[in-house]
């Protein structure tokens, strides 16, 4: 059994090498091919704030976003110049990171072959491999808020400790710094440690808390310093809420104001972005437009004005081939986790945070790369969608004996 143990754990440990060189491949080779400029224009805002970081200490007077990309940016910059593809480079290498993080959090959650599974698909899926060439804060959220994860999905023996919920907290600390949006992601993962955690319910809360505090709370006094008002790491939530069509045209409303007085509109439309979440490609880009390219082009020369990843038939077939199939594995992977009472804590700690990002985005606008930092936990779920579809499979046709024999060795093993 020690030899078995033994030579699992070394195959594990080369399985891991193995998709984090090709995830990095992947991602290398797709970088090298861009054009050296910005695809968005929020790319320019957040480069330009790290420069003003490095130059005088501040993000600058018009900077209104969340300092942790900027900060991101400032540091490759401060090592290795300024340069878009030094930037690319390095989120080639997180995300080859994330693809290993992924793997782990997989592997607990299912054994070593889900871990696997998981690690493949997310080191090929286009919009992770996509992602990291584009300058923008998501492939950093998406990197903090599974380190996050990893700390909370343990092995089934093995309960939370105070140490790892407070280091979580941290990190999910910073990955608020990054995208605010984390901030209704944390009450999801506070309502899952009251329900699934046996004992130090309340103290687990209370340290996840002080840890995200203790990265949130310096930027919140310093924005209130500078606005004069209290900030929840953003200032431009409020100015970002859709506009609710309202029956009395003429009359002056503040957005708050027509989602208190027109709550039906409200839940329609909330509704619609709910779904509109799940699009299995991405639509509604303003930079898909050849006009505002140009436009933008203009204005900051930086930014790219032709490109061949606007929205056409050949973005829009690669993506449902890829998310298609990913999301009925998901959903089968749900349904198989939920039938299986030991696992649905992990079901439910994935879901929890899934959910949270898919509700949050549905008040203001649901868009595909939105969804982008919580797809690794689909990729999650699939996996072991995959991995039970395939048993199921091999015991129909009759060729599962090895199979089961080696899933047994598997259980014994991480019992």
């Amino acid at each position: 059994m020690k030899c078995f143990v033994s030579a699992r754990s070394q195959n594990w440990r080369w399985t891991v090498v193995v998709i984090f060189v090709i995830a990095l491949l992947i991602r290398v080779a797709f970088v090298l091919m861009l054009q050296e400029g910005f695809y968005f224009p929020d790319s320019t805002e957040y480069s330009g704030a790290a420069v003003s970081l490095l130059k005088s200490g501040e993000l600058g007077t018009t900077y209104n976003r969340p300092p942790g990309y900027p900060v991101f940016l400032a540091t490759i910059y401060l090592f290795l110049g300024e340069s878009i593809l030094a930037v690319r480079l390095v989120e080639s290498v997180t995300g080859a990171l994330l693809t290993i993080i992924i793997a782990l959090i997989a592997r607990r959650v299912g054994g070593e072959e889900v871990g696997a599974l998981a690690g493949i698909l997310w080191s090929i899926y286009p919009l992770g491999v996509f992602i990291v060439g584009l300058i923008y804060p998501t492939s950093l959220l998406a990197l903090l808020l599974a380190c996050g994860l990893l700390c909370f999905i343990h092995w089934a023996d093995k309960e939370l400790s105070p140490k790892r919920v407070f280091l979580a907290g941290i990190i999910w600390g910073l990955a608020a710094l990054t995208i605010p949006a984390v901030i209704v992601t944390l009450g999801g993962i506070s309502t899952w440690i009251i329900c699934y955690t046996r004992k130090k319910r309340v103290k687990f809360v209370c340290l996840l808390l002080i840890g995200v505090s203790f990265t949130v709370i310096p930027w919140m006094i310093r924005d209130f310093y500078v606005y004069d008002r209290l900030v929840l790491i953003e200032p431009r939530i409020v100015a970002q809420l859709p506009r609710i069509d309202r029956s009395q045209k003429n009359v002056p409303e503040g957005k708050l104001d027509a989602i208190r007085n027109h709550p039906s509109l409200f839940a329609a439309r909330y509704a619609h972005e709910f779904v509109h979440f799940w699009q299995p490609y991405p639509d509604h880009l303003a930079m898909d437009s050849r006009n505002v390219r140009e436009e933008a082009h203009e204005a900051d020369h930086r930014i790219v004005e032709k490109t061949i990843f606007s929205q056409n038939n050949l973005v829009t077939f690669v993506n449902l081939v890829s998310t298609g199939p990913l999301f009925l594995f998901a959903i089968i992977g749900s349904v198989t986790m939920w039938l299986e009472p030991a696992r649905r804590r992990y079901l439910a700690l994935l879901w929890a945070i899934i959910l949270s990002f898919a509700g949050v985005y549905s008040v203001f606008y649901a868009k595909t790369r939105y969804r982008i930092p919580i797809e690794p936990y689909i990729t999650v779920l699939s996996a072991y969608g995959l991995r039970e579809t395939w048993l199921l499979v091999a015991v129909h046709f009759g060729f599962s004996n090895g199979i089961v024999k080696a899933e047994i060795e598997a259980e014994v093993q991480e019992a």
